[in-house]
């Protein structure tokens, strides 16, 4: 992001957030122009989108609590069969409109229900989009709007360093189909990181925190790559992803994480020899 582009950012945010304490109640004051045309546009081209055709499904809450941590679920149904190549996350009005972009790998499964779950930050009344896009290169959209505001700025009320302490601790879990058939199972990643996009102010001095979070995440499962995720800081303060991947011949799972500063992190369901 440009430093006029944050700058201005900063701003809007400032707004938004005094709008979300209560100073505006109606969301016609947060009319935005339709900025997905753009926003198709640099991610796609002209290539044909088809909507709201079964191929993928969004989910979010009809009500959101707290602009800052808002789940957003994305299912594939069973009945699509094919395998997947990327799964795009946008959240229009945001500073950043792309949440994260998904590149899958061979390990994430053909077949059953296959799913991408986390929690993002939501600046301003928006649509929320997952683009899907399968091995044949068609593309599919599932759309829902989020009335929610104030997300991307809310104050750090915390105290620094207790918030810095153990960043990118990263715990792994896997978790077994119910039925032994099932082809698919579930995994789980959850990184110690504030996620600081520049835009929060430090609730003790009024400064804005500097900009630091994950922008990469890669999975692989015995070996193989399940997915390897570009983020923004859209999502929340300490990622937490829940994802499908192909049953293995252990379903031993290894994330590797950077952040914006560079910084590697990772995280493993192995165990270590003799535990």
């Amino acid at each position: 992001m440009t430093h006029a582009l944050k700058k201005l950012s900063r701003t809007v945010c400032g707004v938004v957030l005094a709008a979300s304490i209560g100073v505006l109640a109606d969301t016609s004051a947060f009319a935005e122009e339709d900025l997905w045309p753009t926003l198709r546009a640099e991610a796609f081209g002209d290539r044909p989108i088809a909507e709201e055709n079964g191929y993928v499904v969004l989910e979010t809450p009809k009500k959101v609590e707290d602009a800052a941590i808002v789940p957003l679920t994305v299912r594939i149904p069973p009945h699509v069969k094919d395998k997947l190549n990327s799964l795009s996350i946008f959240i229009d009005n945001n500073p950043d409109p792309k949440v994260a972009t998904l590149n899958f790998g061979p390990a994430a499964g053909v077949g059953g229900e296959r799913s991408f779950a986390t929690r993002v930050r939501v600046d301003n009344f928006s649509h929320a989009r997952a683009v899907l896009e399968l091995e044949d290169g068609s593309l599919h959209m599932a759309t829902k709007f989020l009335s929610a505001a104030g997300g991307c700025a809310a104050m750090q009320a915390k105290d620094p360093d207790a918030d810095m302490a153990g960043i990118g601790k990263t715990v792994v879990r896997t978790f077994s189909p119910a039925l032994s058939s099932n082809p698919i199972w579930s995994g789980q990643v959850m990184i110690k990181h504030p996620n600081h996009n520049g835009m929060q102010l430090d609730i003790n001095t009024a400064t804005f925190i500097p900009e630091r979070y994950v922008r990469e995440v890669t999975v692989e499962r015995d070996g193989e790559l399940v997915f390897k995720l570009d983020s923004t800081f859209s999502i929340s303060t300490n990622p937490n992803f829940r994802f499908t991947f192909a049953k293995g011949d252990n379903n031993e799972l290894d994330v590797s994480v950077v952040d914006t500063d560079g910084v590697a992190f990772d995280g493993t369901t192995k165990r270590e020899s003799g535990s």
